[in-house]
Formats: C-alpha cells, sequence, structure tokens
C-alpha cells in the first residue's frame, strides 16, 4: 500500500486503523489534527472530509471514512495477512457481526460516558460512568461475555480487524469507567492493549 494519509486526532475513534496500519507495518502518513484547535473544522479537512470528523483515510486518491470502514478496507486490501477472514466462512460472518455489534449497540452504550470522560479532567476519567450506565453495559455485555470465555479471538480463529475495532471501543467503556463488573471482556481488552502495534499507535 503506498500513498496512504490517515487523519488522526487523540482519543478519537481514529486509533482505530492507526492500529491496524501499525499491525500490518504498512506505511502511511499520520496527520494530526487538534480537535481543541478546531483543525477538523478548517475548510482544507472539510474538503477531505465534509463532516469534519476524523478519522479520514486517504489511499492512492480514494478517500474512506467511519473508523469501522476503514478498517475493514485496511484489512481487505491486505488480505493475504489474514486480519480479513475469507469470504463466505463462518469466521467471516462472526467478523461482520461483532464489529457491526461494537459500531451500533455497544458504542450507543459507551459514547455518553466516554464524551464527559473526554472534554473531563484526565485524573477523573474513570468516574464518568454512572452506576446506572455500568448496569447497562453489563447486560449488554453478556454475550459477549459468554463468547470471551470460549475463545482468545473475537471471529474464534484469529486476530482480526474485528478485534481492533470492538477492542477500540471497549477502550472507551474502560476509560470512562464503565467496564466493572465484565471480568471477561477486561480480560480481553488487557491482551488487546499488551499488543506492540496497540501500544504504539496509542502511545500519543
Amino acid at each position: 500500500m503506498t500513498d496512504v494519509k490517515l487523519y488522526y486526532a487523540y482519543m478519537t475513534s481514529s486509533l482505530r486503523p492507526r492500529w491496524l496500519l501499525e499491525e500490518l507495518g504498512a506505511p502511511y502518513e499520520l496527520v494530526r489534527l487538534s480537535l481543541a484547535d478546531g483543525d477538523h473544522k478548517r475548510p482544507e479537512y472539510l474538503e477531505v472530509h465534509p463532516h469534519g470528523h476524523v478519522p479520514a483515510l486517504v489511499d492512492e486518491g480514494v478517500c474512506v471514512t467511519e473508523s469501522a470502514a476503514i478498517c475493514m478496507h485496511i484489512a481487505d486490501r491486505f488480505q493475504d495477512r489474514g486480519l480479513a477472514p475469507p469470504p463466505g466462512t463462518p469466521a467471516r460472518a462472526r467478523y461482520y457481526e461483532w464489529i457491526m455489534f461494537a459500531m451500533t449497540s455497544l458504542s450507543q452504550a459507551v459514547l455518553p460516558a466516554y464524551h464527559r470522560a473526554f472534554f473531563g479532567p484526565e485524573e477523573r476519567r474513570a468516574e464518568a460512568a454512572t452506576e446506572e450506565e455500568r448496569a447497562a453495559l453489563v447486560t449488554l455485555l453478556r454475550p459477549l461475555e459468554a463468547r470471551l470465555e470460549q475463545v482468545e479471538y473475537i471471529t474464534g480463529e484469529a486476530f482480526s480487524a474485528a478485534d481492533i475495532v470492538l477492542a477500540g471501543v471497549l477502550e472507551w467503556a474502560r476509560v470512562s469507567g464503565q467496564l466493572q463488573g465484565c471480568a471477561a471482556a477486561t480480560r480481553y481488552l488487557e491482551g488487546m492493549r499488551q499488543r506492540p502495534a496497540f501500544q504504539r499507535a496509542s502511545a500519543d
């Protein structure tokens, strides 16, 4: 992959495609945006992403937005690296299923507390979630917890881009103090956080 440019902002969903690129060891240009400074609303960035959101990936002149879509695109571009299960297989079905879960049900449950944590003082981020939000997440994550008691990776076969998308949202839950009572998800996330590519991508 050549001529790849990732528009990135700290503590946003742009961590996910950056992590995937680091897992692949693929060359890319990282364009840092400061949300505090309004970089994502400047005319030059709005030409890249008209909604003014991050991330955005420009791959040989083609712009892809939405973090999960970017991850799926990158994984398919590197199909031989095994970060996307082959189409039509049971693992591919699980891949779609858990990516969609992460980006719909899980994200909707996690985002309110995460936004409070993101904009609040760093030392109080883990206190952002309410007891009601923690209890609701325990209920929501019961099927995921059961799955993670059986498998190391969410597709059931190998580490994939689905783990990156899922763990990326669980990381928001961790930061905002929502994972209390979710032992399997916490254990799974800690394993993901120990991956060198995650650590490189989240270092700054």
